[in-house]
C-alpha cells in the first residue's frame, strides 16, 4: 500500500513541476502556418526600418562641401541680395568691387564649368613665375601646328616671353600658350602641373587644368575660382596687365621672327571706357566666356561670366549694374586674404 502511494505521488509531481523558462518571459508558441515578413521597404507605423551596415559606413564617409577660400566677402550681397539683375543667360557668373573685395552679385559662382581661353591668365602667371618677361624662347614644332586661334608662329622662331604673351592674351593665340608650355623649364608636363600647384595654393580646390591653351573640355573652374585667378593676375602681375589692358600692338620682326600685330579680342576695351582687362573664350563644351576688369570713377569692378550666350552684352550689362549698386567709397575692405601687388 505504501509503495502505491510512493508512486503516485511522484506521478503527480513530474506532471506539476515548473518549467525552465526564467520568470517573466514567456516561450513563443510558432502559429500553425507562419506569415510572410512585412518588407523593409514597406514598414509599419510601428516597425524601425535598420539600415543595412554599407549604406551607414558609405554615408559617413560623403566628403563634406569644400569651404570657399576667403578671398572675397559675400557680407554685403547678403545684406544688399541682387534681385534686379535680369537678361543673363550666363551659367555662371560673379562680380566683385576690387576695392572693397566684396561680392555684388553671383549666379552658381562655385560650380565648375570649362572655362575655355580664360585660363590662359593662368598659364601667364605661370610662364611669369618661371621666367623673365625678356627671356627668349623657341617654338616647338606642335605649338607652330596649332589650330585654331593662332599668333602665327612657325617652327623654331624665337620670341621673348612678352611677345609670346601679347599674342597669347590679344589674339587668344594657342600656338603662343603652347610655345611657352614646351619651352620653359620642365616641358609641358611641367607647366601644367604648376597650373595646378598655382591653383592650389590659393587654396581653390575647384579649378584643375590639363592643357596650356584651354582646349581640352577636361579643364574646369568656376566663377569664383576664376575672379580669384584674375585678380591674382592684375595685382602681382605687371606685365599681364599692360599687355590685358592693350588693344593692338606691332612687334616688329627681328632676326629670329617675322613681324606680328596682336589685337585683342576683347571687345569691351573699345567699347566700354573705363575696362582695362582681361580675357575671352570660347569653345564648343564652354559656350562663351570673359573675365572684365573696369573702372570708372576711381572704383575698380572684376566680373565672371561662363556659359554664356552673349558675353560681351551680358558683361557690358554687368558692369552698368555694379557701377551703379557699389558699396560706399569708405565701405572698410573685407577681412580678407589679399594678393601683393609688384
Amino acid at each position: 500500500m505504501l509503495l502505491v502511494l510512493f508512486i503516485a505521488t511522484a506521478l503527480v509531481f513530474f506532471v506539476t513541476r515548473p518549467k525552465d523558462t526564467p520568470a517573466g518571459l514567456e516561450l513563443a508558441q510558432p502559429p500553425a502556418q507562419s506569415a510572410p515578413a512585412a518588407p523593409l521597404s514597406q514598414p509599419t507605423a510601428a516597425s524601425t526600418v535598420i539600415k543595412p551596415i554599407s549604406s551607414v559606413v558609405v554615408s559617413s564617409q560623403t566628403p563634406a562641401p569644400t569651404p570657399t577660400p576667403g578671398y572675397f566677402a559675400t557680407t554685403w550681397t547678403t545684406a544688399h541680395p541682387a534681385i534686379d539683375v535680369q537678361g543673363i543667360t550666363a551659367q555662371g557668373a560673379i562680380i566683385v568691387d576690387r576695392d572693397s573685395q566684396q561680392v555684388l552679385f553671383d549666379k552658381n559662382m562655385n560650380v565648375r564649368r570649362s572655362p575655355a581661353s580664360i585660363m590662359k591668365l593662368v598659364t601667364a602667371m605661370v610662364a611669369l613665375d618661371l621666367a623673365k618677361p625678356e627671356q627668349t624662347i623657341s617654338v616647338s614644332r606642335d605649338a607652330a601646328n596649332m589650330e585654331p586661334n593662332r599668333m602665327g608662329l612657325d617652327a623654331g622662331e624665337q620670341l621673348t616671353v612678352q611677345e609670346l604673351m601679347y599674342g597669347m592674351l590679344l589674339d587668344s593665340g594657342n600656338d603662343a600658350a603652347k610655345a611657352l608650355a614646351d619651352g620653359l623649364p620642365g616641358g609641358p608636363q611641367a607647366f601644367i602641373q604648376k597650373m595646378n600647384d598655382k591653383a592650389a595654393s590659393l587654396g581653390l580646390r575647384n579649378s584643375h587644368f590639363v592643357d596650356a591653351a584651354g582646349l581640352d573640355d577636361d579643364n574646369y573652374t568656376t566663377p569664383y575660382d576664376m575672379a580669384v585667378l584674375a585678380d591674382a593676375a592684375l595685382t602681382g602681375y605687371p606685365t599681364i596687365r599692360t599687355v590685358v589692358s592693350t588693344k593692338q600692338i606691332t612687334i616688329p620682326s627681328t632676326a629670329t621672327h617675322k613681324t606680328f600685330q596682336p589685337t585683342n579680342l576683347n571687345d569691351l576695351l573699345w567699347d566700354y571706357p573705363g575696362t582695362y582687362g582681361a580675357k575671352v573664350g570660347y569653345t564648343d563644351a564652354a559656350d562663351y566666356t570673359i573675365v572684365l576688369a573696369a573702372q570708372k570713377n576711381g572704383r575698380n569692378v572684376l566680373t565672371v561670366l561662363m556659359g554664356s550666350d552673349h558675353h560681351f552684352t551680358e558683361g557690358k550689362i554687368l558692369l552698368d549694374w555694379a557701377f551703379g549698386h557699389l558699396p560706399p567709397a569708405d565701405l572698410p575692405p573685407a577681412p580678407v586674404k589679399k594678393f601683393a601687388a609688384r
